[in-house]
């Protein structure tokens, strides 16, 4: 399987490590907006094998997605080189080679989340990642986070690194990773404990996304943002920042967190909004919501705590972090 995905980790390898250059290359915005819409979490070498999707881009993008597709090769070649050239002088432990002591690769099954570029919330985002993805877990990086580690994994759309909380594992699962798969990791996901939570999960999802949508997607609550009278819907860590950002002589927060900018446009964030929700090993439900905002595409993710009919915020996280993570005086 790892072989199967060597076109999409090297598209996400250039993502980890030149996705921002990709825009200093000269490459147009709408050119790559094209591509996202085209390919989705897909790398774009491995996209546009299906040559009928030229048929749907523009003759001014022609040449700058020819330019991706070969970045993307000639990484893809440098890897290649990189695995076949050997260590000099110290040997890579057998942590950093794979995650599965006895030396072989472990697998898995992501319940959905975000895939990283290092280990950690404050890496860049890759991609995200869908319920019962399978994943090949590569690397234990040592670096725990709310009682599970980071793993760097092989999934669907790449190498990067995911949360332990939010991934099984085929066999005894290792140190840092919610648990084994209770399943044949081809068989659909992770079972859940009795019939009755397997029947309330998705209608759990969905209240979180809902709540999210019609709470804080709306003008007036966009208006407001995290003004005083709006602190009762958060709990901590978020509601200690707000508060701190309220008080006298606060103003640690430059920017709405709802939108992940200082203004926004209701009408093109409605048009556009979509929520993802998924329960997180921890207990909260991490909802993903993507949308446009002035013509920018928007990635935030929610954390709520509570269950159906009964929601608080415990944190917000966009392009620069989470709010909870802001150092108010």
């Amino acid at each position: 399987m790892l072989m199967l995905r060597m076109l999409a980790a090297a598209g996400l390898s250039i993502a980890a490590g030149s996705l921002a250059p990709v825009s200093a290359q000269g490459f147009a915005p709408a050119c790559e907006r094209e591509v996202k819409d085209l390919c989705g979490r897909v790398s774009v070498g491995r996209c546009f094998q299906d040559e009928s999707l030229w048929n749907s881009v523009s003759t001014r993008c022609t040449g700058d997605i020819q330019s991706m597709i070969e970045m993307e090769r000639e990484a893809l070649e440098q890897q290649a080189d990189d695995r076949s050239t050997p260590s000099r002088g110290v040997e890579r432990p057998t942590r950093g080679r794979s995650a599965d002591q006895g030396g072989g690769i472990q697998r898995g099954l992501s319940y959905g989340g975000i895939l990283r570029a290092g280990p950690g919330m404050d890496y860049a985002k890759l991609g995200s990642l869908q319920p019962d993805d399978d994943i090949n877990l590569l690397e234990d990086t040592g670096v725990w986070f709310n009682d599970y580690k980071w793993y760097k994994v092989d999934s669907p759309i790449g190498v990067g690194y995911h949360w332990g909380g939010i991934f099984c594992s085929e066999g005894k699962a290792p140190e840092g990773v919610f648990q084994s798969c209770a399943q044949d990791v081809g068989g659909g996901g992770p079972q859940q404990p009795n019939e009755t939570a397997d029947a309330a999960a998705p209608d759990e999802a969905a209240d979180a996304a809902d709540y999210v949508r019609t709470t804080f997607y709306t003008e007036e609550m966009l208006m407001e943002g995290l003004s005083p009278d709006n602190e009762g819907f958060f709990t901590n860590p978020a509601v200690d920042v707000i508060h701190a950002n309220n008080a006298p002589g606060g103003s640690c927060i430059d920017v709405n967190p709802f939108v992940d900018a200082q203004d926004f446009d209701i009408r093109d964030i409605k048009k556009t909004l979509k929520l993802n929700a998924s329960r997180a090993a921890n207990g909260q439900m991490l909802v993903e919501a993507n949308f446009r905002n002035l013509g920018e595409r928007k990635s935030i993710v929610w954390m709520l705590v509570g269950s159906s009919g009964f929601w608080q915020v415990s944190d917000i996280e966009g392009s620069s972090g989470s709010l909870g993570r802001i150092s108010c005086p």
